[in-house]
């Protein structure tokens, strides 16, 4: 066999390694997997190969395949600083942060026109998170009351807003 596969080898080798290399553009590799294909063939307990030459083709494409795969699995190309460059910002623009202080600041008046106790549950609600249940407890009133004063804040609001 090592006699038969010595003939073999010195007789395809440079076929499967031309074949190997214009596939992976890389003439180390392929001498690498041309090593790996005969090293399968000895490997494989004695079975009657019909063509040899397909045989061989056919071990060297499985492996042509696999590397690819462990190849794909491997990579870790890093990104070029460039490519970044068109990411967008998490960050707002300044004109946004400037949008929203303004907003942020008409809202503030639009609360401070309401009364001072719809003023302390729209706060408690809309700024500190808090439930209609969480808010009617801890300022000792009912939940239907809450509810009364964030409709009475938002309809405020609404229309104030509206007007402008």
């Amino acid at each position: 066999m090592q006699s038969d596969l010595s003939f073999v080898f010195s007789a395809h080798e440079a076929e499967l390694r031309s074949y190997l290399q214009r596939r992976l553009g890389d003439g180390h590799t392929a001498c690498d997997l041309v090593q790996d294909t005969f090293v399968n063939v000895l490997e494989r307990p004695e079975t009657r190969i019909q063509n040899i030459r397909a045989y061989l083709y056919t071990i060297a494409r499985n492996l042509l395949l696999n590397h690819r795969k462990q190849e794909a699995r491997r990579r870790t190309d890093t990104v070029a600083p460039e490519a970044f460059a068109e990411i967008a910002a998490d960050e707002p623009s300044p004109e946004d942060v400037v949008d929203s202080r303004l907003q942020l600041e008409r809202i503030h008046l639009l609360v401070q026109e309401l009364p001072r106790r719809t003023q302390e549950i729209f706060a408690l609600n809309r700024i500190d998170g808090l439930t209609h249940a969480e808010v009617a407890r801890q300022l000792r009133i009912s939940e239907s009351s809450v509810q009364k004063h964030l409709a009475l804040a938002i309809a405020h609001m609404t229309r104030r807003l509206r007007d402008r």
